[in-house]
């Protein structure tokens, strides 16, 4: 069995470029961990479809990853790495053997583990599809979180009929005036369908700037 070592892994239901790891997420720092190379088929399987291994699989790997310092490994049980030569992904099972967390590699990482695992044999994984696995394609993790900010924000004002504000927004995005709260307020929200934009970004940072002087103390009084 081929391993790579000391390495971070990030693992989540859906997965996550390594720029958009943030601060408070649970990171492994892994001491060693298997990797297998497989074929582009496969990968690809992992990001759109639920997979169950077959249980010799799980059974191989089971305890084979480290990790750094006094933690336990109880989390990473079944944990490997698997790559087709071009890309490489952190990969955990549950109990049963199916895939259900997997993880981006550090750049620098993912290519030393691309190099080890190119004079591996390539295997054929046995599985079983279980199902779709949720998956974003459209969007950055950052771009949801602007997304989700401003449509929650928005539902607020217009329930609060914060009519000045609204139309206020509604001119920075779209550079027009309208009378109607309601298509103004429909707009803006068809708007967050989209990719986000610089005009999003302002709204974002308007809100938020919005927000902050709300809790401000008054310090005048």
């Amino acid at each position: 069995m081929t391993y790579i070592y000391d390495i971070l892994l990030n693992y989540n239901d859906e997965f996550l470029e390594f720029f958009e790891w943030e601060k408070g997420d649970l990171i492994y720092h892994i001491k060693k961990i298997p990797i297998f190379k497989t074929n582009t088929k496969f990968m690809e399987l992992i990001f759109s479809k639920k997979i169950k291994l077959k249980d010799y699989f799980g059974k191989m790997i089971e305890n084979k990853t480290e990790l750094f310092g006094s933690r336990k490994n109880i989390e990473l049980k079944y944990s490997f790495l698997i790559t087709d030569g071009y890309k490489v992904i952190g990969v955990l099972l549950d109990k049963d053997y199916s895939i259900f967390k997997i993880s981006d590699l550090l750049l620098d990482e993912a290519d030393d583990a691309i190099n080890v695992a190119n004079s591996c044999k390539e295997i054929e994984f046995e599985y079983d599809i279980v199902g779709t696995r949720k998956r974003n394609i459209l969007f950055t993790r950052r771009e949801i979180k602007i997304k989700n900010y401003l449509e929650t924000n928005l539902k607020a004002i217009y329930k609060s009929k914060e009519v000045d504000k609204l139309k206020y927004l509604y001119f920075e995005y779209f550079n027009n005036n309208r009378d109607s709260i309601d298509e103004i307020y429909k707009e803006l929200i068809n708007s967050l369908k989209t990719e986000v934009n610089d005009k999003h970004l302002k709204l974002y940072e308007f809100i938020h700037l919005m927000e902050s002087s709300k809790s401000a103390p008054n310090l005048t009084k």
